[in-house]
């Protein structure tokens, strides 16, 4: 999968000149600067250029020191750039900056990363080479890393001497390789020298340089920039190299004319990365699972999207109770409308089926599925009972089939990286765990709210962080809760009236038998709550652990008992960005790899049954106000390999 592509807005630097950038770079830094600096603009300013970025088909962007300074950006200003930030839907990838002072302004820099959730800055240090040792505690202190930028050396040994040795979890590299194209630096050969390091990739093309002066400063020392692939770089070989090697850091397009604007330019090489990217077949790889998706409702959109970019997936078409609905999807994903569940059976090129149907038809489904030979992966939960789930896993077995199940949640980097943290014991013993699940009324985003709230927040959204917890602590043995229907009578968006009978609301306690205690609440309720809806602490006998139950892209923070959280990086970069990206095609790519290799998938059937039994036992015990002891148990699924 492709990191998402992220606009470097340093692209805009000739800007606020009107293009005629004709005394160098400092005139055009100052003059961001100066253009974005005054409160009572930033708003206005900061807006329009998301807004135009978002328009070029960019959702992450690398956010320049320029537009947003810690030297001069009040807590106003950055709160202004957060919300703006989320309302364009942009995620920041990385913070060029060039941090010139001593400890203050590195500590600035690094305060104003951790509030707009920046993993690191690219560029230059300056305390970092004067005193490195106190660089790399500011750093960790904040939990923010510094990428080299390659200005001005000319060789890979000049860049890895400038690094230096250790401190990898805060020191990396981000390659420019247009400056490679300008120094004469084979850019490809850079990339192969120091990929063990490298935190970004600053894709650059130049132009070859020109025979006359042209009083331009960029154009007179042979980097002129220009649209990827009309350069000298050896710009497609390089996107083809980190997809076979599969890079999973930032990749920004970088483009910075100084006599005209470059948007549309960036837009073209966008679009040009993800078509070259998408060209190469990934080394090594074992034959695709051909799959069929049934169900396509509105989680089949975001599984089309992340399927279509597997390529250890091959779509062969998709079904639904409505066949417009299969022909749309296929329209935009791939393959053919089949008629019906029996055609997608009979069809012998079919592997597996992705079951996205409505929970109450899981179990037919499901069922089906199985008996006429198709390995499945389903969405949440596998079954509405214990009893139900337990006869699908006892079929999948007896046939020979593998049956995965949704979340695939937990598989993404922030989840698996909390985990290892828990693993190494950076917070000893984890004796307690807080899971909150404030989902909100559903009829306020969603027009057909009626099946959620027949499944009431446990099924449809506690099973997420449910699975989560089991899947690194193992089995529940006893449940308590209450809760009850606080809002009965609702509407939905066009104003029809409807009324819930399940819980909207439920609190509960899970002892673990291994001894872990949680506190689960999940609600179809509360839409103000002050802290995050999908917040997840761990609390051990040396410190803490706060993170997210639900995106890839979540930040992960640790404290020492009686100290300060800080913010540490992720065992590996998502390859999406946004505050809730989720990579839905994990469970069918970990059921590919299980196939074909023959080890265990990580979302087994076993360990979505349990998850059944233990929503099932809140329910009962928050209606009959007993305890609840549950019998069954699942194999371990182990970490993910790049997380071990």
């Amino acid at each position: 999968m492709l990191p998402t592509p992220s606009f470097i807005t340093a692209n805009l630097v000739a800007r606020p000149l009107g293009y005629r950038m004709d005394q160098g770079w400092g005139q055009g830094d100052k003059a961001s600067n100066d253009w974005f600096a005054p409160l009572d603009t930033f708003e206005a300013r900061f807006d329009a250029m998301l807004g135009e970025i978002k328009a070029l088909g960019f959702t992450s962007i690398d956010l320049w020191c320029a537009h947003l300074h810690w030297r001069w950006a009040t807590l106003q200003h950055v709160e202004t750039a957060k919300a703006l930030l989320g309302k364009h839907g942009l995620a920041v990838r990385s913070y060029p900056a060039w941090v010139m002072g001593g400890a203050a302004d590195l500590e600035g820099a690094c305060r104003l990363c951790v509030a707009l959730d920046i993993p690191y800055f690219v560029g230059h240090c300056e305390l970092f080479h004067a005193d490195r040792a106190a660089a790399v505690a500011i750093l960790r202190e904040h939990g923010v890393g510094y990428a080299i930028e390659n200005h001005p050396e000319k060789t890979s040994a000049e860049l890895l001497a400038r690094l230096g040795a250790g401190d990898e979890d805060v020191v990396g590299i981000a390659l420019d390789t247009g400056w490679c194209g300008t120094a004469g630096w084979d850019a490809l050969a850079a990339l192969k020298d120091l990929g063990s390091r490298m935190f970004a990739i600053h894709l650059k093309d130049v132009k070859p340089r020109r025979a006359e002066k042209t009083g331009l400063e960029f154009a007179d020392m042979g980097h002129e920039t220009c649209r990827l692939g009309d350069g000298i770089v050896p710009i497609r070989a390089i996107v083809e190299h980190l997809r076979a090697t599969g890079f999973r850091g930032s990749i920004g397009i970088e483009h910075e004319p100084e006599t005209f604007d470059p948007r549309e330019d960036a837009r073209e090489s966008r679009e040009r990365v993800e078509q070259w990217w998408d060209a190469v077949t990934p080394r090594n790889l074992a034959e695709p699972l051909r799959i069929v998706v049934v169900g396509c409702g509105n989680i089949a959109g975001q599984y089309g999207e992340a399927l279509g970019r597997c390529p250890e997936i091959k779509i062969l078409g998709a079904q639904d109770l409505d066949p417009a609905r299969a022909r749309d999807w296929v329209a935009k994903h791939g393959g053919k409308a089949y008629a019906t569940l029996d055609e997608v059976l009979a069809d012998a090129a079919v592997e597996a089926v992705v079951n996205l149907t409505i929970q109450q038809a899981h179990v037919e489904v499901v069922t089906k599925c199985l008996e006429a030979g198709k390995h499945v992966h389903s969405e949440k939960p596998l079954a509405p009972s214990y009893a139900e789930a337990k006869k699908l896993v006892a079929l999948a077995e007896a046939k020979g089939l593998r049956l995965s199940c949704a979340p695939v949640t937990w598989l993404g980097e922030a989840q698996q990286s909390a985990w290892k943290l828990i693993r190494d014991g950076r917070i000893g013993t984890p004796r307690v765990a807080y899971a909150t699940v404030d989902w909100g009324r559903i009829e306020s985003w969603h027009p057909n709210p009626a099946p959620f709230y027949a499944a009431g927040p446990v099924f449809d959204v506690a099973v997420y962080p449910l699975s989560l917890l089991t899947a690194w602590f193992g089995p529940v043995a006893k449940v308590t809760a209450g809760g009850g229907v606080l809002l009965p009578d609702r509407r939905t968006k066009d104003g029809k009236p409807f009324t819930i009978t399940t819980e909207d609301w439920a609190a509960a306690v899970l002892e673990f038998a291994g001894g872990l205690q949680v506190r689960l609440t999940a609600n179809f309720y509360v839409m103000n709550a002050t802290q995050w809806q999908a917040t997840l602490d761990f609390h051990g006998d040396a410190g803490s652990i706060n993170t997210e139950w639900f995106a890839a892209t979540a930040p992960v923070r640790v404290c020492a008992n009686g100290g300060s959280y800080r913010r540490v990086p992720p065992v590996r970069e998502s390859a999406g960005t946004g505050r809730w990206y989720v990579d839905w095609a994990a469970g069918v790519v970990g059921l590919w790899r299980g196939l074909r290799t023959g080890a265990a998938h990580p979302t087994g059937g076993a360990h979505a049954a349990h998850v059944v039994e233990v929503m099932e036992s809140v329910h009962s015990a928050l209606r009959t106000g007993q305890a609840v002891r549950l019998t069954s148990t699942f194999p371990a699924p182990p970490p993910q390999d790049w997380a071990r």
